[in-house]
């Protein structure tokens, strides 16, 4: 993946549906433009926010994170810079003598890769009844409450694919799971087992969504791939994770690698 033009990095980092986000930012003719580079892996980074870059350098490698179907990079432009109008940018850069690109096949806002339109619609909120109050758990014998229930009705109907656990007693420790409080979730791995690359994909585009409807659904924090996200600390984004005291954070399940973890809040 190479910056189409001399520039500086306006943003580098994981971005709900777009995954992986690049935005470039470029003077041009005296006139101010982006170029964005969606999906890439977690790990695909070779910029930071800040790094002045020049055309056709090596910022990024292509990827399938956020709401894609499969290995690709999605391309972006934006007149205007950051937060300008997004245009056709094949016009553009054949304006801008980045050789002759030939007509595409498809049109260019593909099916499954337009963040805004695949975006699951954002969930409503909990009922008027008490939220700490107990009720069945549908994925075990046991009871959590119905926030947690709720988080679980609306996350499922989004990402009807994922599998849930939530209540376990696990005496001993001080995990929200016997307070009915939490859930675990895999996207078609075993615990234990890493996700594929199209189910860490999964994995992303739910802890994203809770990510970005927290407050609605009450969510206090997520854990997932070696990281932890709370609400409470939501300007530091993502953080490491060090197994909380209770697991080896360098292990597929201890490190929550294999699985997300949603803590919800009580009141």
């Amino acid at each position: 993946m190479l910056a189409a033009a001399d520039g500086i990095v306006t943003h580098a980092s994981m971005s709900g549906g777009y995954g992986g986000l690049i935005i470039i930012e470029h003077t041009i003719g005296g006139q101010k433009v982006a170029t964005a580079y969606a999906h890439l892996w977690e790990n695909g980074f070779h910029v930071n926010v800040g790094d002045t870059v020049t055309a056709g350098q090596h910022i990024g490698d292509v990827g399938s994170s956020g709401y894609s179907t499969g290995a690709h990079l999605h391309f972006e432009l934006r007149q205007g810079g950051n937060d300008g109008e997004f245009t056709d940018p094949q016009p553009w850069l054949d304006q801008h003598a980045t050789g002759n690109l030939p007509a595409p096949t498809t049109p260019v806002e593909q099916e499954g890769c337009n963040p805004a339109a695949t975006q699951p619609a954002p969930p409503q909120g909990p009922d008027d009844g008490d939220p700490d109050r107990k009720v069945d758990d549908p994925t075990t014998d046991g009871r959590i409450t119905a926030r947690m229930l709720h988080v679980y009705t609306q996350a499922l109907t989004a990402y009807p694919d994922s599998s849930w656990a939530c209540y376990s007693p696990r005496p001993g420790t001080k995990s929200e799971h016997p307070l009915g409080r939490a859930c675990d979730v895999t996207f078609g791995n075993a615990i234990g087992t890493r996700p594929t690359p199209q189910q860490l994909e999964s994995g992303w585009a739910l802890t994203n969504w809770l990510k970005d409807n927290a407050e609605t659904l009450g969510v206090e924090y997520l854990i997932w791939q070696g990281q932890i996200w709370s609400l409470a600390r939501d300007a530091e984004g993502w953080r490491p994770y060090n197994g909380g005291g209770m697991h080896d954070p360098n292990d597929a399940t201890g490190g929550h690698y294999d699985h997300v973890h949603i803590t919800v809040k009580e009141n």
